[in-house]
């Protein structure tokens, strides 16, 4: 009775552990997936700065990251960099982990975690934000698994106009690690403290 248990509990655990959740962390700490900033989000934060993002005709562009030194076995780490110096993670663990992130961005990402030293994706020479999306890739005969990336370029609408700083975006992104949800409503919140601190009052005061 004792090995029945055993062995059931040791299935159970390996069944957890093939299952275990995406993650994805900035700057070494974890945010859930439903706190990360959404793209419609962050358009509601610019056109309270009468600005917006404007998708780039023909940015949007696809790379494939293969694992095929860990024989294509999950968990399969990605890490890079955005354009406002932000250290990310994500961490696919199973075949149906699918995560979009907005990020600030130029002209170029590289990503590491493949077998590559890194994979470049180039855009626009407009790009300032992309909507990007980490899916499981399943492998071939020629190819190990891995992660796709898809890659979609925006630029601002009224360049020189309000604009989202590096200030701003880590007061998001602060926020999201709280575990706050990033609605329009919390954008807007920001964007309205920026502009207090920027008169010389205090974030709040009315």
């Amino acid at each position: 009775m004792i090995k029945t248990s055993a062995l059931c509990l040791l299935i159970f655990m390996t069944f957890v552990n093939i299952t275990e959740a995406l993650k994805v962390f900035r700057n070494g700490k974890v945010i859930s997936r439903e706190q990360i900033p959404k793209m419609e989000g962050l358009r509601d934060l610019f056109r309270a700065g009468n600005n917006d993002l404007v998708y780039i005709e023909g940015s949007r562009t696809y790379d494939t990251l293969r694992y095929g030194d860990s024989d294509g076995q999950l968990p399969f780490n990605v890490t890079f960099t955005d354009r406002l110096a932000n250290n990310w993670k994500i961490v696919i663990n199973s075949q149906s982990d699918d995560v979009t992130l907005v990020i600030p961005t130029g002209t170029q990402m590289f990503w590491f975690g493949g077998d590559a030293s890194r994979t470049r994706t180039g855009s626009d020479a407009q790009t300032s934000w992309a909507q990007v999306q980490f899916t499981y890739q399943p492998g071939s005969w020629l190819n190990a698994a891995g992660v796709r990336i898809s890659f979609t370029g925006y630029k601002e609408a009224n360049a020189g106009e309000w604009t989202v700083d590096t200030n701003r975006w880590n007061n998001i992104l602060d926020l999201a690690q709280k575990g706050v949800e990033i609605t329009g409503a919390v954008m807007e919140q920001v964007a309205q403290g920026a502009a207090i601190y920027a008169s010389g009052g205090a974030a709040g005061e009315k």
